[in-house]
């Protein structure tokens, strides 16, 4: 009798043992799903390809470009993710603008005075919302304690083109020039969109486009070639870069824009035009320069987008 009675609690205690085991490992496979979903599978809606956005359109109202900041790693020599770069559409308060900055950091900013470079342009919205035209273009070049800044203004109801150059905030050169009737005098920045807004003819493998620019020191010209499909191809397998829907731009530029020995620089870009590469050839003391696409950050996607504080000094006369 008392056997039975043993065997009974202890079989008691096996079940209630059972169930604690049970529920803890009900408990734990609970919080790992939980904490470790399933993965989706692979028919779900794929990721966008970089440089690809959902609302591309090839041409339009170029104010579509507002609000759209474009951020860039960059990499030469050894030394990878140097410095770092961002273009900017912006509205404030009534007038557009861009901006353009990339700076040093790290043992290669120490290295470089922690060389900052800083592009401005003030837009005009013109031929119907189709184009941008610089009413204003400054860039300053900050090396250590050095501040080396340039300013253009134009008007073209007087047809007037005015700079200012300053080292460490003192005026070296002040002059002004006639803009010839039926130009634009289009900067980087202003180059950089209207292109992407077909301004400049369409967007086809093997075409080439000249854009009349600020004359400085003899060059007054911005060339733009996107290589045909066989050139294209042909640097492709050279870079062991993968087939696919990129085009490769070749620019030229003023050498002084940049502060490079050749003006020479190539873009890896995203079928809806965004660098998605890019490489500025024989930059002064550091060699070729090597950016990356980051990210690019839009209002539209609910990504704050902070405009930069940069000024321009008033039009001395």
């Amino acid at each position: 009798m008392f056997q039975l009675v043993r065997e009974y609690i202890l079989f008691r205690r096996m079940v209630s043992l059972k169930k604690v085991v049970f529920i803890g490992m009900g408990f734990f496979f609970l919080y790992f799903i939980i904490l470790f979903p399933p993965e989706a599978k692979s028919d779900t809606q794929p990721s966008i390809v970089p440089g690809e956005y959902a609302s591309f359109q090839a041409n339009g109202d170029i104010r579509r470009f507002v609000g759209e900041v474009l951020y860039f790693d960059i990499s030469f020599l050894w030394f990878k993710n140097a410095a770092t770069a961002k273009v900017g559409f912006y509205e404030k308060d009534g007038p557009y603008y861009s901006s353009l900055e990339a700076k040093t950091k790290g043992f290669v900013g120490f290295f470089t005075g922690f060389r900052k470079h800083i592009y401005r342009t003030n837009f005009d919205i013109i031929e119907g919302g189709k184009r941008v035209r610089a009413n204003k273009f400054m860039r300053k070049v900050i090396e250590g304690g050095n501040v080396e800044k340039s300013e253009h203004f134009f008007d073209y109801n007087l047809r007037e083109h005015r700079w200012l150059n300053y080292e460490n905030e003192e005026m070296t050169e002040s002059s002004k020039e006639e803009i010839p009737i039926g130009i634009n005098f289009d900067d980087v920045l202003t180059a950089f969109y209207n292109f992407r807004n077909g301004v400049y003819g369409p967007i086809r493998k093997g075409n080439r486009y000249t854009v009349q620019t600020i004359p400085e020191k003899g060059n007054d010209k911005i060339s733009i070639y996107i290589r045909e499909i066989e050139q294209e191809n042909k640097i492709r397998i050279e870079q062991g870069r993968k087939p696919g829907d990129e085009l490769l731009i070749d620019l030229l530029v003023p050498k002084n824009i940049f502060k490079t020995k050749s003006g020479r620089l190539r873009f890896w870009s995203s079928k809806h035009l965004i660098p998605i590469e890019s490489t500025i050839k024989d930059y002064i003391l550091l060699g070729d320069l090597h950016a990356v696409l980051n990210r690019r950050e839009t209002q539209q996607q609910g990504v704050p987008v902070k405009s930069p504080s940069i000024s321009f000094a008033p039009v001395q006369h």
